[in-house]
């Protein structure tokens, strides 16, 4: 305020501070007002907006439906007789009802798609809008199964959630060229983690031919933030037996040298490979035990609990004798109670009275699964 005051003093003129604080206390009301008046001129705007689309929606839902399932939907006919309001009411019931609906239903829903000239707006959006723009754009073109628009643009998909959109896209109407192409959009370059439909997307891609993101993930982790190397582990530890080859020593990599909640997830998804004879190695499986995370050695546990060979078995009875973290004890105890079957010797012998309480535990869990499984019979 006082520089205010010095900068109109240099002119050659003189303002009390009174007059200032009365002309900034004026302009401060005056944008208040005008905010206020805009805050309530838009409600009502929606409000009214929303009254004129509730009025017509019941009716423009029985028409849908009525001509959805009449012989001939002519849907470029109705559509040329809708006002603005309609077609916006029209489009959010496409919406619902194409994801609510497959088969002959939806296709022929496509076609009021088609009618309201939505692909070619979709395609103009993939162009000139911005990311939310897009997605939008690619969520439509994938509910109408229409490709054309997104392959015949310049559009590249830049973000973790366009890159997931895309391959979304491609894989639903039967575009995408193999899984080598999904994974290339998904990862390549990325540099950021995926959303949850981004990682699903990553693993319906994967679930089909393991190879490429196991190739992938095996040249580039080393640059991927520990939140997208996470999810690409996440993502490894449900593919299970549809790995018939593929390079995992980058996985082992991860498990002996990342960070605490990398190392965590590299042993869940080496859960999975237990069949590998490569991964048994005795110095390698006795380093795992002996992480100083009593994260880690959990899930290592959880690891030689699940390839259930007699090495690993063992390993794991001589790492838990020796345990001192309660929580790993307990979730090593269980998961090698749940392996029972598998012993030539009692564990017990090593284990004393926690092989007792896990096995009890254990028996537990599974009469209460068994007794619900028989209600829902």
């Amino acid at each position: 305020m006082i520089g205010l005051v010095l900068a109109v003093t240099a002119f050659g003129y003189s303002v009390p501070q009174t007059v200032v604080l009365v002309f900034v206390a004026l302009v401060v009301g005056l944008l208040l007002a005008v905010q206020f008046y805009l805050t309530i001129g838009l409600s009502v705007y929606r409000s009214v907006k929303q009254t004129r689309r509730d009025r017509v929606e019941s009716e423009l839902r029985g028409e849908l439906l009525d001509r959805l399932f009449a012989e001939d939907p002519d849907w470029e006919a109705w559509v040329s007789d809708l006002s603005s309001v309609e077609r916006d009411v029209v489009e959010s019931l496409l919406d619902e009802h194409l994801r609510e609906l497959d088969g002959t239903e939806a296709e022929t829903l496509r076609g009021l798609g088609d009618a309201l000239e939505i692909p070619e707006r979709a395609g103009r959006r993939l162009e000139a809008g911005d990311e939310y723009e897009r997605l939008h754009a690619l969520t439509w073109l994938t509910l109408l199964r229409r490709p054309g628009p997104y392959l015949e643009s310049s559009f590249e998909p830049r973000t973790p959630r366009e890159r997931a959109s895309v391959v979304t896209l491609l894989e639903q109407t039967d575009r995408l060229a193999d899984e080598e192409t999904g994974i290339a959009i998904l990862l390549d370059g990325i540099d950021a983690q995926f959303t949850v439909f981004g990682q699903d997307t990553l693993y319906r891609v994967a679930r089909r031919d393991p190879a490429p993101l196991l190739r992938t993930a095996s040249e580039a982790y080393q640059t991927w933030p520990e939140p997208l190397l996470g999810q690409v582990l996440a993502v490894c530890a449900q593919l299970e037996t549809s790995v018939r080859d593929g390079e995992l020593a980058w996985i082992v990599a991860v498990l002996e040298t990342g960070t605490e909640a990398t190392r965590a997830a590299a042993a869940d998804a080496l859960a999975s490979f237990g069949w590998r004879g490569s991964l048994r190695n005795r110095a390698f499986l006795e380093r795992a035990v002996n992480d100083p995370s009593p994260r880690v050695r959990n899930a290592v546990y959880g690891m030689l609990a699940s390839w259930g060979d007699r090495a690993a078995l063992e390993v794991l009875q001589q790492a838990l004798a020796a345990e001192t973290d309660s929580g790993a004890l307990t979730a090593g105890m269980t998961a090698l109670a749940r392996r029972q079957d598998h012993f030539e010797t009692d564990p017990g012998v090593m284990l004393g009275a926690a092989w007792d309480w896990s096995l009890e535990h254990v028996e537990y869990d599974r009469l209460a699964r068994r007794a619900e499984t028989q209600k829902v019979r």
